[in-house]
Parts: C-alpha cells; structure tokens; sequence
C-alpha cells in the first residue's frame, strides 16, 4: 500500500502546482475601457444639437440652427486593410416649432467609418480620420487624436475618468471626457471637447472656435466677431 502511495505522490504533487498555476492565471482581465466605444451592430446614440456660426461682415451676423442627429452602426465590413470597420449612418431632423421631433422622420445626412483596436477607437467623419480614444483609458494619458490626418498636432487628454454624470435627463455612472483642444487667449478662445459613457459611446460633444479683435476687458463672449459654438447634447440611446 505504501509503494502505491508513493508511487502516485509526485503525480498528486505535480497536480496542485498546476492547479495553483492554473487558478493564477485565471484572473480578471484588467479594465481596459474598450466598453466605451461600443462596436455592436444597431447601437444608436441620439443627440439634440444647437449651433451658432457668428460671420464678421459689416456688423456681425449670426445664424443659430438647432436640430436632432441620430448616429447608429448600420452594419460590419472589411477596409482596405482586411480590418472589421463599422458603418455608421448619421441622420438628421431639423427642428421646428410646431411639428415635435417624434412626428418626424429622419433623413440620411452622412456615412462614417469607425474601427476599434486593441489601443485606439478611430473615426472617419469626412474623410478625415481621428482617434477618439487611446486604450487603455487612464487619467491624464495624452496622444495626437490627429495622427491619421493632416490637421496638425493635437494633444488629446483624459479628465474627469469613471464619473457620474446627468446630460439631457439622462444619468450615467461612469463616463470620461476627452479634452482634444484647449487654447484661450485675448482675442480668440477654443474649446473641443467630447464626453463618452461606458455601454453608449459619446454623449456630449463641444466646439467653442471664437475670435475678437475688441477691448480684452470685455469678457470675450460678450464681444464675438466671428466662429461657431456647437454642442450635441445626448437625448436617447439603445439598440435597435
């Protein structure tokens, strides 16, 4: 009996040195933050928007247009690359003050592209390519969202990471911001920004592109004389 015994004990002790082994390696995958780019087929993602475009001319004009956009991945394809690339359909119901939006349809303004990778999540919007997010997400990281295009270097950055946040009646637990540009001065002032909530994609986007030549004691948005200020606020979101 003890030949026996002895004879299958290396065997039992080569078993929990691999089941040791095996129960390290089972772990939790780290978080990488992938879940706030969402790739699934019908995520849609509804935006209220308002936008003001100031024109220098004589005196200074400006055009304020307010209406709803509905973004939605439609569907997969391979790019020229061989990678899985996400078609994604932009429409768009302009607002008016009688007729409420749910008694409209919407209307097919634009096909986007976007790809996730195992370290960025680029969008084509335009023909121009950026990358929104570089994974891992972290507080602080920096990267040039415009390394895929020729629009020069900006450096995008991670704030405010895994926050509760409350945009357009609707409450997320955790989102993050995207500070893409931040550039205030005497006689112009920018601000792009976007925000995103993990399972939804982006929620919010800013563009505050403001110039005056007028008296730097007058705060610089009571005096503009031209650029846009455009926000998406989030309305709605799900699968279809």
């Amino acid at each position: 009996m003890k030949k026996v015994f002895y004879s299958i004990f290396p065997f039992f002790f080569l078993f929990l040195i691999f089941a040791g082994c095996k129960k390290r390696v089972i772990e939790e995958a780290p978080d990488l933050g992938y879940d706030y780019f969402p790739t699934e087929v019908g995520k849609f993602v509804e935006y209220d928007v308002d936008s003001t475009a100031y024109i220098q001319l004589p005196t200074v004009d400006t055009i304020y247009k307010k209406f709803r956009i509905k973004v939605k991945i439609d569907s997969i394809f391979l790019d020229n690359q061989g990678r899985n690339t996400m078609r994604v359909v932009r429409c768009k119901k302009n607002y008016d003050a009688v007729i409420p939006y749910s008694a409209m349809t919407y209307v097919i303004q634009d096909i986007w592209a976007a790809n996730a990778t195992k370290t960025t999540a680029e969008f084509v919007e335009e023909n121009i390519r950026y990358i929104k997010l570089s994974f891992p997400v972290k507080t602080d990281k920096k990267w040039n969202g415009n390394v895929q295009n020729t629009l020069g270097d900006w450096q995008y950055k991670y704030v405010n990471m895994d926050v509760p946040l409350t945009l357009g009646g609707l409450t997320f637990e955790k989102t993050l911001e995207v500070s893409q540009l931040y550039f205030p001065s005497v006689i112009s002032y920018q601000n792009y920004s976007e925000k995103y909530a993990r399972g939804v994609g982006m929620i919010y986007k800013e563009i505050i592109d403001i110039k005056s030549q007028l008296s730097p004691a007058i705060p610089i948005f009571d005096r503009i004389q031209e650029g846009v200020i455009y926000k998406m606020t989030v309305v709605n979101y799900g699968q279809e």
